[in-house]
């Protein structure tokens, strides 16, 4: 499952709304990344401009509404304070998408990459280097 989160700083003044923001991602994932029973197979950050981003890639949907849900993780207790600091005032937007990704509906390529992304979640083996140039021809 492929879920992408992050956030967009509406106000660029208003740092000590976006900053806690910001600074709960990495928090999370260390968290995640410490105890891979949680779920999280692997993740990456994006910035564009004013928006970052997460892409994350899941063992279940049911591992992320377990670990989104649980009292004992950072992700609830962020919710709370985002709810009673931020909430809709419009300082800080916060996006997420959802994707499920059936076993064997995917494809990775990847040349001269060590595991990235996808394929490292999935444990695809290391792409081989292909030359484009460099073919078998067939004689008559």
């Amino acid at each position: 499952m492929v879920f992408t989160v992050g956030l967009r700083i509406n106000r660029l003044w208003k740092v000590n709304k976006w900053l806690p923001v910001l600074g709960s991602l990495p928090k999370m994932l260390r968290e995640l990344e410490a105890d891979p029973e949680l779920g999280l197979l692997d993740s990456r950050f994006a910035v564009s401009g004013r928006v970052i981003m997460a892409v994350q890639y899941w063992r279940s949907e049911d591992h992320l509404e377990r670990y989104a849900h649980s009292q004992a993780h950072a992700h609830r207790g962020f919710w709370k304070w985002f709810n009673r600091n931020v909430k809709s005032n419009g300082d800080v937007g916060l996006w997420h998408e959802l994707y499920q990704v059936p076993k064997g509906a995917y494809e990775t390529s990847y040349i001269n990459m060590p595991p990235y992304g996808l394929a490292r979640a999935t444990k695809e083996k290391e792409a081989a280097r292909t030359d484009p140039d460099d073919h078998d021809h067939e004689h008559a």
